[in-house]
């Protein structure tokens, strides 16, 4: 029986000894410190962090600024195409008065003279044509 006695004593201070040993682990302060964390978190996100509600609201406001911008530069356009329509008309009804002109005179001095005149000249400005644009003819 003192066999059986010694081996409950020998148990009983391995457990006390594994819960003084668990108490004492540095593990312990971890697991408070994290309601803290969590709890800090939850008032406004950590540096780094990404807060999903301001990220899209300043894509909206991007893609609300590049809007404004295509707008504008499509109410430009509109106002230029006009512009040149215009231009084209008054050069059209220009050239079919020169035309009706040329074939109205019989003098060939005057003849050419008329025909160098109707003939187009080329542009003094060169054109820029993208290549997306040339890529379907």
């Amino acid at each position: 029986m003192a066999r059986a006695a010694k081996k409950t004593a020998t148990r009983r201070t391995t457990k006390k000894t594994a819960a003084r040993r668990s108490a004492a682990r540095p593990a312990a302060r971890p697991a408070a410190a994290a309601p803290a964390s969590s709890s800090s978190s939850s008032a406004a996100p950590a540096p780094g962090t990404i807060d999903l509600a301001g990220g899209l609201r300043q894509l909206l406001t991007a893609v609300e600024a590049e809007v404004r911008e295509v707008t504008a530069l499509s109410e430009r356009i509109d106002k230029l195409v006009t512009e040149l329509n215009v231009k084209r008309d008054d050069q059209t009804k220009r050239l079919l008065v020169l035309d009706a002109l040329r074939a109205s005179v019989d003098d060939p001095g005057l003849g050419g003279f008329l025909d160098k005149a109707i003939r187009p000249r080329k542009p003094r400005v060169v054109e820029v044509i993208p290549k997306r644009l040339t890529q379907f003819q």
